[in-house]
């Protein structure tokens, strides 16, 4: 008689009493061997939208400042008259290098400031005036913050300082204070003069364009999905035990990958309350998962909220303080956690800029058989934007994250990599190519596996959004989402992973 054949079968829902919950029969099944739902897209996701949200802010600005800009540009032309000049004259100087200024013509304007300089009896409110003016234009707000009010207080009333210092106060992100003095310079100023109508153009474009800065902005989408490897599964087969006449007696199989369409969403909300000088207080908010529906033992869900100090001025953008963070997987929460969160923004040149990031969070993991897993998480990513011109975003960048834990077996480390751009060649077409390379190492030997685990993991992303095909305010996306998992514990964690998402996107 042959020997009965013996199958062990992975994530067989079959093996678990009828009573178990969903979460549960995951956990048991596909993650007693590993730090559970330690989901890596899940930083992709929330740098994606991150940098999203922080686009859409730049652009609003951008279009609201745009006249303003343009008109700026076009006041660059060589002055009608000052170019052949008696510099030995204290009031052809004068005036020559006031219209320097007038027409932005800052390397005249230095040299014919130094020769107004050598006069007896300069006039101090034009010496503070240009100083100022040269030094905005140079980048050195804090300077010409100085000079400015140095002119204010030689003659409290002369508009143009005070014009000139509202816009220093505007780009060093001195937001309420600029805000104040932009209301205080239009309340002045009578509405009936034609001859006040561009000023107040130009106040009104910068009031706009701070309020903007300061309002609640985000966005919400959802959309139809399709997930081809719901259960993450190898799909593998290993017969481990032969009889003398070649039959496999014991074996080992994991799943048939499942296939599911879903309802993917996902939420964000930024707000910054400006105080004095450069300080503030930011909040921010996002949510974001998958419902499967019929399969909704894999849907999840993640939940994230910070807040804290902010500072800002032109070149720093740095926010510290708490962050809250809910995670949920069949319906059921999972953990969650409580930390601090860094980040440091330096704008390094007029096309580029660098993040520095780091987060300390303690996951306490709620169901009683994932206590093991409750410990210290910490992560710091860099990232670096260059924009090409317009049209073209390139961003790269670093990460490494340690998950702590008092038994080895469960602890790792994570660290690679991410590159991408962001492109509005085609010009209905905002397009986004993303892709991310990592490792996961594993601390300790898993006697089970006979293995000390290690991971590589590649993520990649394209989105192609509709910018100019919105119906309400809403802009239709196509995403397409692909992992790729290589693992030494071949047989169990090797796979991979693709998802196509339609998304309907409203911003604000």
């Amino acid at each position: 008689m042959a020997k009965k054949q013996l199958r062990l079968l992975l994530f067989n829902e079959h093996h678990m009493n009828s009573n178990t919950t969903p979460l549960i029969r995951c956990l048991l099944l596909s993650c007693v061997f590993s730090s559970p739902l330690s989901w890596s897209q899940d930083t992709d996701t929330q740098f994606r939208i991150e940098q999203r949200d922080a686009l859409s802010a730049q652009n609003k600005e951008q279009a609201i400042l745009e006249e303003e800009n343009q008109r700026e540009a076009n006041s660059q032309k060589t002055a009608q008259t000052g170019n052949q000049i008696d510099t030995n004259d204290v009031n052809q100087v004068a005036k020559a290098l006031h219209l320097a200024v007038r027409y932005r013509q800052w390397v005249q304007a230095s040299q014919l400031l130094e020769i107004y300089r050598q006069f007896e009896q300069p006039d101090p409110l034009l010496l503070k005036y240009a100083d100022g003016a040269i030094s905005r234009a140079k980048g050195d707000l804090e300077h010409a913050q100085l000079a400015f009010e140095d002119a204010l207080a030689l003659q409290p009333n002369f508009m143009p300082a005070q014009l000139e210092l509202a816009r220093v106060l505007f780009e060093s992100n001195q937001n309420r204070d600029a805000l104040n003095l932009f209301n205080q310079i239009k309340s002045k100023i009578p509405s009936q003069n034609p001859r006040a109508a561009g000023v107040i153009r130009t106040i009104d474009s910068f009031t706009q364009a701070l309020i903007a800065r300061d309002s609640w902005n985000g966005s919400v989408a959802i959309g139809g999905s399709f997930n081809d490897n719901l259960n993450s599964s190898s799909e593998s087969y290993t017969c481990l035990v032969t009889s003398n006449t070649g039959q496999c007696l014991f074996d080992r199989v994991t799943p048939k990958k499942e296939k599911a369409y879903g309802i993917d969403f996902e939420a964000s909300i930024n707000k910054r309350f400006s105080l004095s000088r450069h300080h503030g207080i930011h909040l921010q908010g996002l949510t974001y998962g998958t419902n499967y529906g019929n399969n909704s033992d894999y849907n999840e869900h993640t939940s994230r909220i910070g807040f804290g100090y902010s500072f800002h001025d032109r070149l720093n953008k740095v926010s510290i303080g708490p962050s809250f963070e809910l995670s949920r997987y069949a319906n059921s929460s999972v953990y969650f956690s409580s930390g601090v969160k860094l980040d440091w923004l330096r704008t390094t040149s007029q096309n580029s800029a660098l993040k520095f990031e780091f987060k300390a969070d303690y996951q306490d993991y709620i169901p009683s058989v994932l206590s093991y897993q409750t410990d210290w998480q910490l992560a710091s990513y860099l990232t670096y934007w260059y924009q090409f011109n317009h049209d073209l975003l390139l961003f790269g960048g670093i990460d490494w994250t340690g998950k702590q834990n008092k038994e080895q077996v469960h602890a790792y480390e994570l660290y690679g990599g991410k590159i991408g751009l962001n492109s509005d060649v085609i010009p209905w077409v905002d397009l986004t190519l993303f892709g991310s390379f990592r490792h996961r190492d594993y601390q300790g030997f898993n006697s089970i596996l006979s293995e000390t685990r290690r991971d590589k993991e590649q993520n990649y992303a394209i989105s192609a959004s509709l910018k100019d095909i919105k119906l309400f305010g809403v802009t239709p996306s196509l995403v397409w989402n692909h992992k790729r998992i290589k693992s030494n514990v071949d047989w169990l964690y090797t796979y991979q992973q693709n998802e196509i998402t339609i998304k309907f996107t409203r911003r604000f």
